[in-house]
């Protein structure tokens, strides 16, 4: 998201997708682990410098998801928000903030002996951002899998920014 004024009066959006929404396009392959399938955009343009963008996607292996992005969001309040759905779990990222990874976990109102499962429980993340680059300098996803994971490349980028010229308006 970024706000308007950036877009009035030439409301040419190519940098808007090329610099803000290219790190989406890379990022839902990562932490779907695997690539987009099929993608369909939704566009609306309010007024000139104003655009909303909807994309909702699938993976080969049965994920789902969906993701939104404008440039009508005052950057005081940031409007993010990604969500991906799979086979018994789904993540959620709020305003590029709050994190939440929900698996299959069982049902626990009966049973008095009850814990939390960190094998299948909801995982939620929160960072610290007065110590962010030490608290997790390996990004989301080696936090909520639990184990190391490269963040996306060049290549990813390459392959984001394909998809965007071929799918967004511009």
């Amino acid at each position: 998201m970024t706000a308007p004024g950036y877009f009035e009066g030439q409301p040419d959006y190519t940098g808007f997708v090329l610099h803000h929404c290219l790190h989406y396009m890379d990022l839902i392959p990562w932490f779907a682990g695997e690539d987009f399938g099929d993608m369909t955009v939704r566009s609306v343009p309010p007024a000139p410098g104003k655009l909303l963008l909807h994309l909702n996607f699938t993976t080969p292996q049965g994920k789902i998801g969906n993701f939104v992005m404008g440039t009508v969001q005052s950057r005081g309040t940031p409007m993010e928000e990604i969500r991906i759905m799979g086979d018994h779990t789904r993540l959620h990222v709020d305003n590029i903030i709050d994190v939440a990874l929900y698996r299959d976990p069982p049902f626990k109102a009966d049973d008095p002996g009850a814990v939390l499962d960190p094998a299948c429980d909801t995982l939620c993340w929160r960072p610290n951002f007065t110590a962010a680059a030490n608290e997790d300098h390996k990004g989301y996803a080696a936090l909520l899998r639990g184990e190391p994971r490269d963040v996306p490349d060049i290549g990813d980028r390459v392959r984001a920014m394909e998809r965007m010229i071929a799918q967004i308006p511009l």
